[in-house]
C-alpha cells in the first residue's frame, strides 16, 4: 500500500505545537484527565513558551483542547490500495478506529466546541477525500462525491459516536460503505432514482423486482 502524505506545518511554529500540545496533555494526564485543573500558565511554563504565545496563537484553553483534537484525529496519510472501495476502507476504518474510543470520543466533544476548529477538521477531511476521489478517477473509477461519503458514511457515524456512545463494531461502517459504492446509476431526466415500488407499480402495472427497489 503507498500513502500519500498530507501537509503539516514546519520550522519553528511546529516546533512551538509541538511543545504546547505536550505539554498540555502531560498534564491533563497527571490530573488525571480533569482539564479543569490545567491552565495555560502551567502549559506555557512546561512547554518553555510565554503564556502570550499561547494566548495568542490558541485564545483560550478550550480553543487550544479543540486544536489539539484537531490535530490529533488528523491522519497524516491517505491511503493508495489500488481501488476506490479500498481506498475509502481503509481510511473509514483508521477514521471510525480513532473518533469511538473513549480518548476519541472526548476529543471530538472538544472539537466541535469550537466552529474554527470544526471547520478546519471539515476542511481536511474535504482535502483528504478529493485525493481517493482523484486517485479514483485516475483510475478509470466513479467515485462519488464528497457529499455523498460525508451524507452516507461519515456524518451518520459521528452522530451515532456523540450521542449514541456507539463502538466501532456497531457503527455499521460495512454496511454503510457498500450503500454508498452500490448508489443506483443516474435515469433519465426527470426520473426518480430512488421510487419505490407504489412509482413503480403506478408507471408500468408490473410488480416490482429486486433491482426496483427501493434502497435501504
Amino acid at each position: 500500500m503507498s500513502l500519500e502524505k498530507t501537509p503539516r506545518p514546519g520550522g519553528r511554529s511546529a516546533r512551538v505545537q509541538q511543545a504546547v500540545h505536550a505539554a498540555a496533555e502531560e498534564l491533563i494526564a497527571e490530573n488525571g484527565g480533569d482539564r479543569s485543573a490545567v491552565t495555560i500558565p502551567q502549559i506555557a511554563a512546561r512547554a518553555g513558551v510565554t503564556p502570550s504565545t499561547i494566548y495568542r496563537r490558541w485564545g483560550d484553553l478550550q480553543q487550544l483542547l479543540a486544536a489539539m483534537a484537531t490535530d490529533r484525529l488528523l491522519p497524516e496519510s491517505v491511503p493508495d490500495t489500488g481501488s476506490l472501495a479500498g481506498d475509502l476502507g481503509a481510511w473509514l476504518e483508521s477514521y471510525v478506529e480513532d473518533f469511538s474510543s473513549p480518548l476519541g470520543r472526548r476529543i471530538l466533544r472538544d472539537m466541535v466546541a469550537d466552529d474554527a476548529a470544526t471547520t478546519r477538521y471539515f476542511q481536511i477531511l474535504q482535502d483528504h477525500l478529493d485525493t481517493i476521489r482523484g486517485a479514483a478517477l485516475r483510475r478509470g473509477e466513479d467515485p462519488p462525491s464528497v457529499d455523498d461519503i460525508v451524507d452516507t458514511v461519515v456524518a451518520p457515524i459521528i452522530y451515532r459516536i456523540l450521542f449514541t456512545a456507539a463502538e466501532d463494531e456497531s457503527l455499521g461502517l460495512s454496511r454503510r460503505l457498500r450503500q454508498l459504492l452500490q448508489r443506483p446509476e443516474a435515469g433519465p431526466p426527470g426520473a426518480d432514482v430512488h421510487a419505490g415500488p407504489e412509482h413503480h407499480y403506478q408507471t408500468t402495472g408490473t410488480a416490482p423486482g429486486p433491482e426496483t427497489r427501493r434502497l435501504p
